[in-house]
This record gives C-alpha cells, sequence and structure tokens, in this order.
C-alpha cells in the first residue's frame, strides 16, 4: 500500500502571502466576495474548523484517455472510496490538520487564480460521508460518545424501512476463498489459450441455443410436463447463476491483485441471492475494472456454452430439458445485464470506456430537455458529448420500447399458461410456489411502505406544530 503523498505546507515560503491573499479576498467589493468567508461559514460545519486527512488512507493516481489525471481514495479502514480531479486532490494534499478551512481556500486561490467556495464545500461533504477525514469523536459523560438519534423510534423505524425490502447477510474471509479458488483452479481461464477456449465455447452456445429454441424442442416454464417442477427448477437455476456471475467478478478482481472487500447472501423482497463487493477495482486501471464488469456476463455465457454442448450431445437425457432451461435463464439474464441502458453491468462497461460517470442521468435530461431545443430553436452543432447523451438517449428509449414488447411476447407465448395452471389449481405445485413467492416479496414490501408512511405522517406533523408555534 502506498502511504498518503504529504502536501505542500500551506504556509508557503512566507506566511505574509497568504495573509496578503485573504486581505485581498476580504477587501473586495461588497457584491463579490466580502460575504464570501460568512457564506463559507455557513454551508459547512466548523465544530472540525481544521480538517484533517484520515489515516491509512491509499491514493492511486489514475490517467483518463484525455490525459487529464484523477485520483482514488480509498480508506483501508471503512473500505470506502472517493474519485476526486487533481484540484480537489491539491485540496485534500493540504488537510493536514493544521490549518482551517479559510487557509485551505486561499492556498487554491493563490494557485488556481479562483476561489473554491463551491469545490470546497462539496469535497468536504463528500470525504465526510466517505470517511475519509479524521474526525475523533467527543466524550461525553466520562469518555462514552453517545448518538442519540440511533436510540430513538423514529431512527429505528428508519433503518427497518431501508432494510424491509433488502437485507445483507456477509460472509467471513469471502476473500480468501476466492483467492483459493482462482490460486487453485481459475487462473488457466485468464491465460491466451483460456480466454481463447472461452470465447469459443460462448459463441457455440449462442448458435446452439437459437437453434434449439427455433426448434422447440423444449419448454421454458415446463419440467416433466408440470409448471410446478419448472418453477422450481428456474428458482434454483437463477440463484445458481447468480452465484456463478458474481464468482466471475470476484475472480476477475483476485487477477488483478485486489481485494474482494465482502460477498453473502442478499435477500431482495424476500428472495435470496449472492452478492460480492467489487468496489477496490476502482483502484486498478481502466482495462481491470472494464473486465470486471464483463466477468458476470462472461462467466454466464460460457456456461451457457457448456450446457448447450451438452444438450445437443445428449438430446434423449433427461437432464437436458432442465440444462436448457438453466441455459435459457442465463441468456435472459445476459440480455438484461450486457444492455447498457440500465444501471447494470454493460453499463458500468460503458461507463469506464467512455470516461463519462452519470451517464444515464446525463442523458436522459439531455434528450429530455436540452436536445429539442437544440434540434428546434438553436441550430448549433453538437460537442462531442453531447452527441454521445443524445445516442445514449434515444437508445434508452428505443430499448424502453423493445424491452416492453419483449416482455408481451414472453407474456403471451409462456407466462400466460403458467398463470392460468396457477388460478385453475390443476398445478398444485405451481399454485403453492407462487403463492410463496407473493407472499415472501408483499410482507416485506407492505411493511416498509406502511413504516415510511409513518415517518412522513410523524414529519409532518412535526412541521405542522413548528408552523403552529411561529
Amino acid at each position: 500500500m502506498e502511504a498518503v503523498p504529504e502536501g505542500k505546507p500551506v504556509e508557503g515560503p512566507r506566511r505574509g502571502l497568504w495573509e496578503a491573499l485573504a486581505e485581498d479576498i476580504d477587501a473586495a467589493p461588497p457584491s463579490s466576495a466580502t460575504n464570501l468567508w460568512a457564506s463559507l461559514e455557513d454551508r459547512l460545519d466548523f465544530s472540525r474548523s481544521k480538517p484533517r486527512r484520515a489515516p491509512q488512507v491509499e491514493v492511486v493516481c489514475q490517467v483518463a484517455s484525455s490525459g487529464a489525471e484523477y485520483y482514488i481514495l480509498h480508506s483501508t479502514q471503512a473500505n470506502t472510496y472517493l474519485k476526486i480531479d487533481a484540484q480537489d486532490y491539491f485540496l485534500w494534499q493540504h488537510l493536514d490538520g493544521e490549518h482551517t478551512v479559510r487557509d485551505l481556500a486561499v492556498a487554491y486561490f493563490a494557485a488556481y487564480k479562483s476561489f473554491p467556495l463551491d469545490r470546497l464545500v462539496r469535497l468536504l461533504d463528500q470525504l465526510k460521508a466517505k470517511r475519509l477525514l479524521d474526525e475523533t469523536p467527543v466524550d461525553v459523560m466520562g469518555g462514552i460518545t453517545l448518538r442519540l438519534e440511533e436510540h430513538t423510534l423514529a431512527y429505528r423505524l428508519q433503518r427497518f424501512a431501508a432494510t424491509s425490502m433488502q437485507k445483507e447477510i456477509s460472509l467471513r474471509n469471502v476473500d480468501g476463498f476466492f483467492a483459493t479458488i482462482y490460486r487453485r483452479l481459475a487462473w488457466p481461464l485468464f491465460t491466451r489459450p483460456g480466454l481463447i477456449t472461452c470465447v469459443a465455447v460462448s459463441i457455440a452456445g449462442l448458435v446452439l441455443f437459437v437453434r434449439t429454441l427455433l426448434v422447440g424442442t423444449y419448454p421454458l416454464f415446463q419440467t416433466a410436463g408440470s409448471y410446478g417442477l419448472g418453477l422450481l427448477v428456474l428458482f434454483l437455476a437463477i440463484n445458481v447463476l447468480v452465484f456463478l456471475h458474481e464468482s466471475g467478478h470476484a475472480l476477475t478482481v483476485k487477477h488483478y491483485g485486489r481485494t474482494v472487500l465482502k460477498g453473502g447472501f442478499l435477500f431482495y423482497y424476500g428472495s435470496p441471492a449472492f452478492f460480492v463487493d467489487t468496489t477496490d477495482i476502482w483502484m486498478a486501471p481502466k482495462e481491470a475494472r472494464v473486465a470486471t464488469s464483463f466477468a458476470g456476463v462472461a462467466t454466464t455465457l460460457i456456461l451457457g456454452g457448456v450446457l448447450l454442448t451438452a444438450v445437443t450431445l445428449f438430446p434423449a437425457s433427461p437432464l437436458s430439458p432442465v440444462l436448457f432451461q438453466v441455459a435459457a435463464m442465463g441468456y435472459l439474464t445476459v440480455v438484461v445485464n450486457l444492455a447498457p441502458f440500465m444501471e447494470l453491468d454493460g453499463y458500468y462497461v460503458l461507463v469506464d470506456l467512455l470516461e463519462i460517470p452519470l451517464l444515464r442521468r446525463k442523458s436522459l435530461a439531455f434528450a429530455s430537455k436540452r436536445l429539442p431545443r437544440k434540434l428546434l430553436r438553436e441550430h448549433t452543432p453538437f460537442s462531442h458529448e453531447e452527441k454521445i447523451f443524445a445516442t445514449y438517449g434515444l437508445l434508452t428509449g428505443a430499448y424502453t420500447v423493445f424491452f416492453v414488447l419483449s416482455a408481451i411476447y414472453i407474456w403471451r407465448s409462456y407466462v400466460r399458461g403458467l398463470i392460468e395452471a396457477v388460478f385453475s389449481g390443476e398445478d398444485i405445485l405451481a399454485t403453492v410456489l407462487v403463492s410463496g413467492l407473493v407472499i415472501m416479496a408483499g410482507i416485506p414490501l407492505i411493511l416498509g411502505l406502511i413504516v415510511k408512511a409513518a415517518l412522513l405522517i410523524g414529519a409532518g406533523a412535526t412541521r405542522l406544530r413548528a408552523a403552529v408555534r411561529r
């Protein structure tokens, strides 16, 4: 782990330089800079007027395709990460606990000839949220630090509402587990011959799947003529596929020498799934981040190729329909994950390649607001970034239409028969499974909504009482 670079002293060669700059700012006309210090004090928490970097922070410098440098900060204690640009890094270097926020602003003004009011506020807020600032607890009542809000009913209700629909259960030493798997089994897949073999198997699987699907040899939602058994197979297949998908991400992280921070089971609307935290790959170059994002989809494609090869070689086997169902579910997840129009694997691959954070949000905002005015009124040339926003925004709209039409087709071709079997009661197992899934998903959702409604009502009542007192 490399040490955090030490910044140059804020004082510079003479303290008088910084004092003179501060005096110049203070002496500016009232309309421009006289109130800047007061404004800064209003927007920042000055309980720690001399902010200090947290200890044990790993810093990595990356270079964008444009040649601009940016930095990734990693708190090894809190396992949090933050990406900052060169100007923010200048301020970060000066967070030594010896100088006030005012000193930081003056130093930035001297270096960049602009006053960093918004930048400084944003950076300190982000550092605090990511626990990258050294915040010594305040002793209360004989050295015991109390956070009363954590003992209130409102806090507990808010925590319940936040976790009622999504709950993580982390397992111990997940990084060690995947390190062992990579070292003993998976490393050949990352060699050149291994990658070529994986690509060939994936392509063959796709061809065989399309051919088998068009022939209609095997049903998608039935096993041995039962929708109930088909649902059970699909439920188990989804969990196996998710585990292998997440394992692909984790093993790629280990290939690039980074750490799998945590992993375990995620209960999402009552349904269990496996997850891993691969955030540490942020400290690696762009190629490693792209490979890690794509690795889950690649793992599913490889598995699909293996399964379809087995189905093709042994079409009469009683396991072939089950293997086909698992492969079909895998290819469905590939389509969903790889499409860069939702914030899943394909989206993060595209964001890393284009180096445009918040691509989806920016593109949809541009396509819905700025693009019509630009086409109908302004008639001005598009910048490179605007071309990306317009293309992505329009393709997102087209993908949404395609997704809806595909859902309608799947409903009419496959799902409708399943629903009819459930409501008719002909397939008892299907009825029990669907009812159980609805209950598992519905109870957390209903309870979470009730708690959120109670919190909103309580907050509204508090504001109303405060307004009445005024």
